[in-house]
């Protein structure tokens, strides 16, 4: 990446939760976090490149439904004894200039109370601060209809850090990294 400025390199972080459902003020919980901090070039906003990811699973306090079992595959066995590394996650976030997750209003709800150094950071969203249907011709704003669209490869949808990779590699392609941030 050339830039003529060191100032013009940016970083951003790009995160995503699977949870055992809807509302954390239902009592559903964060299983699995994802996390890419990215750099970039704050002058044309491109060459984006990956500096650090982060993914952990957490147990929950009560076991995972089999209805979102069957959304994101991650079972009461995968997530047990397993914690999450809050001094990973926080270098992670204090080196991060903003925070982008596909579907802000889940992700922050989740993150407010489990990560609150998350929250002091300005959030973009990639699924509503984009405007894939308006503008560039998708059908919805699906993380999985912008990954065909675009011909991202992915194996692993609804698992967190997959779903950032995902958002990370739309970014990489021209004018949608300007668009999210302006």
């Amino acid at each position: 990446m050339q830039t003529s400025l060191l100032q013009d390199i940016k970083m951003g972080a790009i995160v995503d939760v699977e949870t055992t459902g809807m509302s954390p003020r239902h009592g559903d919980e964060v299983v699995e976090i994802g996390i890419i901090l990215f750099r970039y070039n704050a002058l044309d906003h491109d060459g984006v490149e990956i500096v650090e990811t982060y993914q952990g699973l957490r147990e929950p306090t009560d076991p995972i439904p089999h209805g979102v079992i069957r959304v994101h595959g991650i079972t009461d066995e995968m997530v047990r004894g397993k914690t999450l590394d809050y001094n990973k996650m926080e270098s992670i976030f204090r080196r991060a200039e903003f925070v982008v997750a596909h579907n802000k209003g889940f992700d922050y709800k989740f993150l407010e109370q489990l990560l609150p150094m998350s929250i002091d950071k300005p959030w973009k969203c990639s699924c509503f601060g984009i405007k894939w249907v308006k503008n560039h011709g998708l059908p919805n704003k699906q993380l999985g209809t912008i990954r065909d669209f675009l011909g991202i490869s992915h194996d692993d949808a609804h698992r967190a850090l997959a779903d950032c990779e995902v958002v990370l590699e739309a970014l990489k392609r021209p004018h949608y990294l300007q668009e999210l941030l302006n």
